[in-house]
């Protein structure tokens, strides 16, 4: 009796002619099946990463900050539109925290450009510095963090940012302050209302390791108050010419008796209006109004 072992195939057996039928052929259209299936799986990764519009704008709706603090000695009112619509976030950013001693600190920045990649700079600046004041840092290490987040975040080398910080002591008599190249702002008394330029500076990202930030303070009375903003709001043309920080100027003299939202409202309100004759504004608004509502000293009694 022969052994018996398993055929092998036909067209390797010598006592046996190879089949002259051809293979089946592949329709021109049709994948073999581990290609289709790495194609599918694919497709199905990019649908999963791909966010929709609404998911999108939640994220962005997540990552705005909260601008009011739980004291209600304390007021603010604030305006924030970035260019790029229908975008929640841009290149603009601002924050306000109040320590356990009653200090109120403030953070306004503007990050050269107005992409997708300069509003995600702008978010981790912001938290940089929320980060800086929860650990107790200065003004100036506030800002030298700034600067090395900017750096190792930046889209590009030549992106820089302003930014102003400001520290509110609780006893309302003055607000610190320390810009890196950031505009001027208004301080509100009463009725009246002048700019006060900040010391000059270098913005961040320009000269990187070159720091010649100072802090200055200001003198606050009772109910005054200071307005914030970025050069969003005065830099952008009218028919007549650059609004420029006297036009700004004007302009808030005329609502100098409003409250603080309303008087924030008409501002904005009537900067663009000058700008819509020839295109209408063309970057990111920002503006804080901030202040005590109680008489200096009060918390100390």
């Amino acid at each position: 009796m022969s052994s018996f072992s398993p055929a092998s195939p036909m067209h390797d057996d010598p006592a046996r002619p190879p089949d002259p039928r051809p293979a089946p052929a592949r329709r021109a259209h049709e994948q073999p099946p581990h290609l289709r299936t790495q194609r599918d799986t694919a497709a199905q990764a990019v649908r999963a990463a791909t966010p929709v519009p609404h998911d999108s704008a939640s994220l962005e709706r997540g990552l705005l900050p909260q601008l009011v603090v739980d004291d209600d000695a304390f007021t603010s009112a604030s305006y924030y539109a970035p260019s790029r619509a229908p975008a929640w976030l841009g290149g603009d950013f601002c924050d306000l925290l109040q320590s356990e001693d009653g200090t109120v600190h403030v953070v306004m920045g503007d990050v050269s450009g107005h992409g997708a990649a300069e509003a995600a700079v702008a978010v981790h600046l912001r938290l940089a510095w929320r980060t800086a004041v929860l650990c107790g840092q200065t003004h100036v290490q506030r800002l030298r963090l700034l600067e090395r987040v900017l750096i190792a975040e930046r889209p590009h080398e030549e992106t820089y940012a302003t930014v102003v910080s400001l520290d509110f002591p609780p006893d309302g008599r003055s607000v610190r302050v320390m810009s890196a190249g950031h505009p001027g702002l208004l301080h509100r008394q009463g009725a009246g209302i002048r700019w006060v330029d900040h010391r000059p500076s270098l913005a961040l990202g320009l000269f990187p390791g070159q720091t010649d930030w100072a802090e200055t303070e200001l003198t606050l009375a009772a109910q005054d108050a200071v307005v914030l903003f970025t050069d969003g709001l005065y830099e952008g043309r009218t028919s007549y010419g650059r609004l420029g920080e006297e036009g700004l100027l004007r302009l808030a003299a005329r609502h100098a008796r409003l409250p603080a939202q309303l008087f924030v409202d008409a501002l904005v309100r009537d900067a663009s209006a000058s700008a819509r004759p020839v295109g209408g504004a063309t970057d990111d608004v920002t503006v804080l109004h901030l202040g005590w509502n109680r008489p200096p000293d009060a918390a100390a009694r």
